[in-house]
């Protein structure tokens, strides 16, 4: 099982360019506390919660179910434990912290990964939020081991974070004897991977048991500070894998390809057996098909997600409407998974019975030189992304090629896929004190900020930078990528440059009037302050679009938190929130009683 989990992380990352649509993960329910045994009394239930920044360990509640919360007193700070055991697991999250708090997962109530208020500091240890906490010698009285973060991804306190969890339990032999450690395979918080194939040689400091076994009961450290959490979903992984036998296959190399893949029509230059899809080796290097057929076997009733890519097929538009290639996989004679065109990879899921399914996956290729590469996946209930075929001779994977900042702001003009869109006019700013942003200069739109390293341009400067894209390194708030300004008229502010004062500050120009918009990292580290003056005349009446979302919370005192707490607007003096349908946007005025006026705010995560 440990190397399927293993494959699995692998898989997942190299799969697609895209993060791998994944089959939804069991919710533990938080409507009472019946998943936990014997919950102290500092363990209750909320149907929200709140948490000042400013105030340590400030955490309020208001009545209802859905979040759990951890208010710990002298006479009531016990650990909170499942009343259910895992071994091999995939967990996910998310949590809240006041300010200066301190709290912890442990897998099988014996390994943690630390959570801890860490937001802001520059170096980082096994202490942090997202470490994986050390273990302690008694006869020594030290500490050893322990591994921290690659990044601090940590949010600011009062603000929902997400963590998500790859975790292989320890093995032992039929004797009892250890025969592997725990490992935690991958830990990602708020979408960044900070720990990998990290191996823990026993219990860390202060866990619930001292000894190590099989499985064990997942439990959350409640002595020390105030915690929330909230959607929690899991998935244990059992031993079993799916399996291929009996597999005939039958080549292709003349006549119409497409149709052996839609109807199994054609006359084969080449049939044999194998054992499995993956003992099949293609040699032919031109247009071909290829048919399979075969027994499918299933370990465990339920919902499965196959998942094909072609790998000649990438989406580049010169193949836009031309058939280049195409996949079909049947399973006891009925369509199940179709790739067509030129999609780049495609996912179906579908309910199976334990047993044996008898399948056809066929696929041809049109275009292009070298053998074909083919990838054919299975996810299911207790079993993790498990590839059936995959390519026999992968491309190694393109090493990053970081853009560092240096003592002043860096401007880097490059292509920046937003939601699945790419920007063809945006620009990144990397500053000196590691607080980034990528905006789109067509209309003001900020796409993304993040602390941490600045940018990854392999996609730009490799070989010959097929994609022209940037990807932020760091952990990653992302925007709407809605435009930035509101304006009455139906004139649009057009682009004119920027200049640097040491920041950059953009200019619009607006009819006879400008705007200029300066984005710049407050100086205590806090966020990025966005300051928007207008100058000139104009019949206009301009706004500032600040956020938008499907939710946004006024806090008072020119707060806000957005997209359900996410991250947080302030200083936003005079601001509005406009609903329309199920989207709230918040506006802030440029007063134009003068002729020059400001709309400003501040951007806190």
């Amino acid at each position: 099982m440990r190397t399927s989990l293993i494959l699995a992380t692998l898989f997942m990352v190299s799969f697609a360019a895209n993060a791998q649509p994944r089959l939804p993960l069991q919710p533990m329910s938080l409507e009472s506390l019946s998943a936990f045994d014997k919950p102290g009394e500092n363990w209750k239930l909320a149907g929200g919660v709140q948490a000042n920044r400013h105030i340590r360990h400030d955490l309020v509640i208001s009545p209802g179910t859905g979040v759990l919360v951890n208010q710990p007193s002298e006479g009531a700070r016990t650990n909170l434990y499942s009343n259910w055991s895992h071994g091999d697991i995939e967990l996910e999250l998310e949590f809240m912290m006041p300010q200066g708090s301190n709290s912890g997962i442990y897998l099988q109530g014996r390994y943690e990964v630390q959570l801890l208020d860490s937001w802001k500091r520059s170096q980082v240890t096994f202490g942090d939020v997202g470490g994986i906490y050390q273990r302690w010698d008694e006869s020594r009285q030290q500490g050893f081991e322990g591994r921290p973060p690659r990044l601090n991804a940590s949010r600011a306190p009062g603000l929902w974070q997400k963590l998500h969890i790859l975790f292989e339990a320890p093995e032992f032999d039929a004797n009892g004897r250890k025969t592997r450690h725990a490992r935690f395979a991958q830990v990602t918080l708020n979408g960044s991977v900070i720990q990998e194939n990290v191996t823990v040689s026993g219990p860390t400091r202060a866990a619930g048991f001292e000894d190590e076994a099989p499985t064990g009961p997942l439990m959350i450290q409640g002595d020390h500070g105030p915690v929330a959490f909230r959607n929690f979903s899991y998935r244990p992984f059992g031993s079993e894998s799916v399996s291929v036998t009996d597999v005939t296959y039958h080549e292709y190399h003349d006549g119409q390809l497409e149709e052996v893949t839609w109807t199994g029509l054609g006359t084969p230059t080449l049939t044999g057996t194998a054992n499995t899809l993956q003992e099949h080796t293609v040699a032919a290097t031109g247009p071909v098909a290829i048919r399979y057929e075969g027994n499918l076997h299933i370990p465990r009733s339920g919902t499965y997600r196959f998942g094909a890519a072609l790998g000649w097929i990438t989406g580049d538009p010169h193949w836009s409407g031309r058939p280049i290639g195409g996949a079909l996989l049947q399973i006891s004679g009925q369509n199940t998974l179709k790739h067509a065109q030129n999609q780049t990879t495609v996912y179906a899921d579908t309910q199976l019975d334990q047993g044996v399914h008898p399948f056809v996956f066929s696929y041809h290729k049109t275009v292009g030189r070298g053998s074909p590469s083919v990838t054919l996946s299975i996810e299911g209930p207790t079993i993790p992304v498990q590839a059936l075929l995959r390519p026999t001779q992968r491309p190694a994977p393109v090493t990053r090629i970081p853009v560092a900042t240096s003592s002043t702001p860096l401007i880097l003009r490059g292509f920046v896929v937003h939601q699945g869109t790419k920007r063809t006019h945006a620009v990144s700013v990397g500053n000196p004190d590691n607080l980034h942003y990528s905006l789109d200069l067509t209309d003001g739109a900020l796409l993304y900020a993040w602390r941490g390293p600045f940018l990854d341009a392999a996609s730009m400067w490799h070989n010959r930078g097929h994609d022209q894209t940037v990807m932020p390194l760091g952990s990653t708030l992302t925007f709407s990528g809605v435009s930035g300004y509101s304006i009455s008229t139906d004139e649009a502010p057009k682009f004119m440059g920027y200049r640097l004062n040491p920041h950059p500050i953009f200019t619009y120009s607006l009819g006879d009037a400008s705007l200029e918009d300066h984005i710049q990292p407050r100086s205590d580290g806090t966020g990025l302050s966005r300051t928007v003056t207008l100058s000139g005349t104009t019949d206009a009446s301009v706004w500032v679009r600040a956020a938008v979302s499907d939710q946004i919370d006024a806090l008072g005192d020119d707060r806000y938190a957005v997209d359900g707490f996410t991250w947080y607007i302030e200083e936003a003096a005079n601001a509005v929130i406009q609903s329309t349908g199920n989207s709230q946007t918040l506006l802030i005025p440029v007063n134009q009683d003068a002729d020059q006026a400001t709309a400003k705010y501040l951007i806190v995560w």
